[in-house]
């Protein structure tokens, strides 16, 4: 199927992410009762459509559990306020929160801070889930004044020749619209309405009350003391009636906890959300904030997952784990390390960053294990598992299973900026330019790198990039 056979509606978004990946902006629908707002991946880019200062500070959606956890590691706030944050997140507020000032900061939040205040919601919307779920942040800024709720309505406030997806026959036509609300959570975690928007002019005072309410019903719930949210951890024993219960062999136990607004409509604004992986299926469920962890206990009413045909022992694996997850085992916590126990069965796990720490970038042989297209479509080729790169110091070089590169970079947090990149002009077989052609485009300017223990993800802005693993 080609582009064209699309529907206009998904063709439009496809067009929006090619110009976000060039570096333009585009203006987008929100839900009512919300106006529409500008988008990019540049901020640059926001504010040249808005007409203001390039260096003007914008909002950031971080509508990726990886970007939102980042987000959330520097904010200067206790547990229960960062429960509230979620819940204004999930009611589509923005939200003006003090962040502690780290030289560790991500790059990439810098243009929503100002004077020590970081600028965020979280943008993404079901029906614009191709756009939205294509970038892991974005930043953006809103079309309030005037408040601009309709598509002819954004294209004739903005130049000619701006995108403007048009999903106003997805939303549920309002009375009123307007901006949203900003909601400013203060170090010691009270909420004020910094600026006035739709959603307190519907609730009015009874806004900041709900806030209130829920922060302190969540503390009551989470208890004193810390959690495992927001962590993940792998396990280092299992026993049952006091014997050690041997794993299948290169397996491990890994749970991984978190706290997200929720993104579907009805159901509770904020979910505890657990996720576990036992060397097949990748399982999880999510409740209510609050009510997986209470009273001590690990609550997970049932579990979803993959749908990966287990063989064998690693079926039988994840169906003793599988029972044991919903059997409501207790859970303690001794600075890093998780001990989760039911009946005769315990198993121990720590923190994974330091049971699997990551890996430096520097002086690793990474192998290519698959390439990426759109962002997160993984596809094998069969010279990927030949190719590698390896980083020392500023040059970068490699084999892509034909040929040898070279060149230099610099790099940040969060990225690596390639130059004087060149490959060998060896002959290779037709089948692998396409695969030579995507390491060229991944080793250019702005590519995000992120490494999870022995992995290593390059990402370059058009959204091609690399799958690597430590050799």
């Amino acid at each position: 199927m080609s582009i064209m056979d699309l529907p206009p509606f998904n063709r439009a978004q496809l067009h929006a992410i090619e110009v976000l990946r060039g570096g333009g902006a585009v203006v987008v629908t929100s839900p009512s009762p919300m106006t529409y707002g500008v988008v990019a991946r540049d901020p640059r880019a926001v504010n040249l459509l808005k007409g203001r200062p390039v260096d003007h500070p914008v909002a950031i959606s971080v509508h990726f559990r990886t970007a939102h956890d980042q987000l959330f590691q520097y904010l200067e706030l206790a547990t229960d306020a960062r429960a509230m944050v979620d819940h204004a997140l999930a009611d589509r507020m923005l939200v003006s929160a003090p962040i502690r000032p780290d030289p560790a900061m991500p790059e990439w939040l810098v243009p929503a801070i100002e004077d020590g205040w970081v600028l965020f919601f979280d943008g993404a919307w079901a029906p614009l889930w191709t756009l939205w779920g294509s970038f892991p942040f974005l930043y953006w800024d809103g079309t309030d004044n005037p408040p601009v709720a309709t598509a002819s309505e954004a294209r004739a406030l903005f130049p000619a020749g701006t995108v403007v997806i048009d999903a106003d026959d997805r939303r549920t036509p309002a009375s009123t619209y307007g901006p949203r609300t900003v909601i400013r959570v203060d170090t010691d975690g009270r909420p004020t309405v910094q600026r006035t928007g739709i959603q307190d002019q519907e609730a009015g005072p009874a806004l900041l009350d709900r806030l209130r309410e829920f922060k302190s019903a969540v503390a009551v719930l989470d208890g004193p003391g810390r959690t495992p949210l927001g962590k993940t951890y792998v396990s280092t024993a299992v026993f049952e009636d006091d014997e050690p219960k041997e794993l299948v062999p290169r397996t491990r136990i890994q749970v991984e906890f978190a706290r997200d607004p929720n993104k579907n409509e009805g159901g509770p604004n904020v979910l505890d959300v657990v996720s576990a992986d036992v060397g097949c299926n990748h399982l999880g469920t999510a409740v209510a904030a609050g009510e997986l962890l209470t009273g001590g206990r690990l609550s997970i009413p049932g579990l979803g997952g993959t749908q990966v045909g287990c063989q064998g022992p690693l079926r039988d694996q994840e169906e003793w784990f599988k029972t044991f997850l919903t059997s409501t085992p207790s859970w303690r916590l001794d600075g890093d390390e998780l001990t989760l126990t039911s009946g005769g069965t315990t198993i121990t796990l720590l923190d994974r960053k330091l049971a699997e720490p990551d890996l430096p970038l520097d002086g690793i042989r990474w192998k290519v294990m698959t390439t990426i297209t759109n962002a997160d479509m993984r596809q094998g080729f069969r010279f990927s598992g030949q190719a590698w790169l390896s980083f020392d110091n500023g040059r970068v070089s490699g084999w892509t299973g034909c040929n040898e590169l070279s060149g230099t970079y610099t790099r940040n947090n969060t990225e690596l900026s390639f130059s004087n990149v060149t490959i060998t002009d060896t002959p290779c077989p037709p089948d692998t330019e396409a695969f030579r052609t995507t390491i060229r485009t991944t080793l250019g300017p702005a590519t995000t790198y992120t490494i999870t223990h022995n992995k290593l993800i390059l990402l370059s802005p058009s959204g091609t990039g690399l799958d690597l693993t430590a050799e």
